[in-house]
């Protein structure tokens, strides 16, 4: 099976799929800040609910963002560890790059994915999409407002308007299928990342060390 998680939102997930990227089975629950706590025990819950143990972990495919320092640092954690004790391959997965696909109608060929940056600050992504993927259009951004679009793709933005909200709460509950989907892919053609080198990407840095930004390429200061 395939383990798949992702912290990037304030809906941590934990999921298990098939090799084809098929679901087997997943969990999804407010953090409040605490993934630390829950990530391993919601993992053992489904485990035992699928009746599948570690053992039968065969890769990890791990969202690795934009997402707030704390969560992601938290996932990507995990996610490593398991790969690394486990001798598994690791996969990671845009998380805006999945919630685009798991959100967008087939009518559409563009989305914009919106997420808080800080205080008041938004995080900006505009992906193409179609046929069930998703690829980045335009660099992503951030912008010193927090106005968001009707149709954008809204996620833990309470402000934004109720459609966008509707678009971002579709694209957080088909988080899990999307990953599983898109890291799935890449694992049948052969590819996987090096947990060494696997980072996560922010949408806003711990207090103090934002003037540094420039200087962490695994950080970079989008605006």
């Amino acid at each position: 099976m395939i383990l798949v998680l992702d912290t990037a939102t304030r809906t941590p997930v934990v999921a298990l799929a098939q090799a084809d990227g098929t679901l087997a089975g997943e969990r999804r629950w407010p953090s409040l800040h605490r993934h630390d706590e829950e990530l391993l025990l919601k993992l053992d819950e489904l485990l035992t609910e699928v009746g599948a143990t570690r053992a039968d972990l065969k890769a990890v495919v791990v969202g690795t963002g934009p997402g707030s320092f704390t969560g992601l640092r938290i996932g990507l954690a995990t996610a490593k560890t398991i790969a690394y004790a486990l001798s598994l391959p690791i996969v990671g997965v845009s998380s805006s790059l999945a919630m685009a696909a798991a959100a967008a109608t087939p009518e559409e060929n563009e989305v914009v994915v919106t997420l808080p940056a800080g205080a008041s600050d938004r995080y900006v992504h505009r992906i193409k999409v179609g046929d069930g993927h998703a690829a980045e259009k335009q660099a992503p951004k951030l912008v010193g407002d927090s106005n968001v679009g009707v149709d954008d793709i809204a996620v833990d933005m309470e402000n934004a308007p109720a459609k966008a909200r509707e678009r971002g709460e579709k694209a957080v509950a088909g988080l899990a299928g999307a990953l599983a989907r898109l890291g799935a892919e890449r694992l049948a053609g052969g590819q996987s990342d090096d947990v060494a080198q696997l980072v996560p990407a922010y949408v806003a840095l711990p207090r103090g060390i934002a003037k540094a930004a420039a200087e962490m390429e695994w950080s970079p200061d989008l605006r």
